[in-house]
């Protein structure tokens, strides 16, 4: 049996997902430079195809988290220092402008030579309104509450401006074309107007009138992940993105996951390129995975939750795992290390080797953007030629009203 190529992401929060993580770790501190070029250029070297840097407008109120570094400048910072990795800060659609993500992630894709990515996210908890001085919904309790009693739209109204953010973005990435910049020093024109393209957007929620300031980047459209857990996030992610990561707690529940973010390509109209499936999982793994982690949550006083499954164990247990969803069929997977400095060198040294043994292994050389190294077309400018794929998040709410 033959299978596709299988990529591995990397999902760093700081020193560490579990938020106990800096009192075991006092000499790795967020906001050290040198802390994040170690962390990029040891999994880089280990073959790891992507690293995404977990961001927020605010710090969550577990207490785990000290500071934190914007992942944008973080990513365009470290793009000078890495060579293949492809970089991926957040986007936080609730709160931030699309023009100003939109730059950004051309900016970072010029500075990584073709290696940016973008993750968006929605943004509703309290602190995160709180530190941009909004309003917000209430407590998480009160929004899970919410969200969970099926009386409110607040999912529906909160994903539908992020569809109509993540349409702006991709709308000024392609604003320029590629032969935008004549640079004719005869007439004096450095651009061709009849090249730039206003994208004239205007939605419910968000509008754009004018073209991007930056040139398209190397890519075009840099690659696009969002992370979802039920229906209407499914949806969202199969309209915006390029990869959705799913957060299976077992076996029998990935298989679940994965069929809701495959149906949602059909309720969104998707067509074109499909939908990459990538499982994310916390790991704390090595021979001292299940000790780590039993260490931090005695740090923390309770045993740790999370959004996803928390794989504590060897390197050889993570790697049949990893191997078995390749052999399924899915496209990737991204590993979040509860402690940062000891899980990454876990993966390093053990677990990527023997998955590279196993026939996963990184892009050859040749490759050099992250579009490329996951496999997705060279993106055509949407106003000469076709997008890479058309969604409408809007039919598949109204399917399910």
């Amino acid at each position: 049996m033959t299978h596709a190529p299988f990529a591995i992401g990397l999902g760093v929060d700081g020193v560490g997902w579990h938020p106990a993580a800096e009192k075991l770790n006092p000499d790795s501190r967020p906001a050290d430079g040198a802390f994040w070029s170690r962390t990029v250029k040891q999994a880089e070297a280990a073959g790891f195809d992507l690293i995404t840097f977990e961001d927020a407008l605010g710090l969550p109120e577990d207490g785990g988290h000290s500071a934190r570094l914007d992942s944008f400048t973080l990513s365009s910072w470290l793009a000078p220092q890495s060579g293949k990795i492809g970089l991926v800060p957040a986007g936080t659609t609730s709160l931030q402008e699309p023009f100003h993500v939109a730059t950004a992630t051309q900016t970072l894709d010029f500075a990584s030579l073709g290696r940016a990515g973008l993750r968006l996210r929605v943004g509703l908890r309290p602190e995160e309104f709180a530190a941009a001085g909004r309003e917000g919904y209430g407590t998480l309790e009160e929004i899970i509450a919410l969200v969970s009693s099926g009386q409110s739209d607040l999912l529906s109204t909160s994903f539908d401006e992020g569809w109509e953010f993540a349409q702006i973005v991709r709308l000024l990435w392609d604003s320029w074309q590629d032969d935008a910049e004549i640079r004719d020093v005869a007439t004096g024109r450095f651009l061709d107007a009849d090249r730039i393209h206003n994208p004239e957007f205007k939605g419910r929620s968000l509008s754009v009138h004018g073209a991007s300031i930056t040139p398209r980047s190397p890519q075009g459209q840099p690659p696009v992940f969002a992370l979802a857990h039920q229906t209407i996030p499914y949806d969202f992610a199969a309209a915006t993105s390029d990869v959705v990561f799913i957060t299976p707690f077992s076996e029998s529940d990935l298989g679940e996951r994965r069929a809701g973010a495959e149906a949602a390509s059909g309720r969104v109209n998707r067509e074109g390129t499909p939908l990459q499936i990538w499982p994310d999982i916390a790991v704390s793994v090595g021979a001292e995975g299940k000790s780590r982690l039993a260490a931090l949550n005695d740090a923390s006083g309770s045993e740790w939750e999370t959004d996803t499954g928390i794989f504590a164990g060897t390197a050889e247990e993570l790697v049949d795992l990893v191997v078995s969803w390749h052999e399924a069929g899915l496209q990737g997977a991204r590993l979040r290390p509860l402690s940062t400095s000891a899980d990454l060198q876990s993966l390093a040294e053990e677990v990527l080797p023997q998955l590279q043994r196993a026939g996963i292994a990184p892009a050859g050389p040749d490759v050099t953007t992250l579009r490329e190294r996951l496999g997705l077309p060279i993106a055509q400018n949407r106003f000469t030629g076709s997008a890479p794929f058309t969604a409408d998040f809007r039919a598949a709410e109204e399917a399910l009203a």
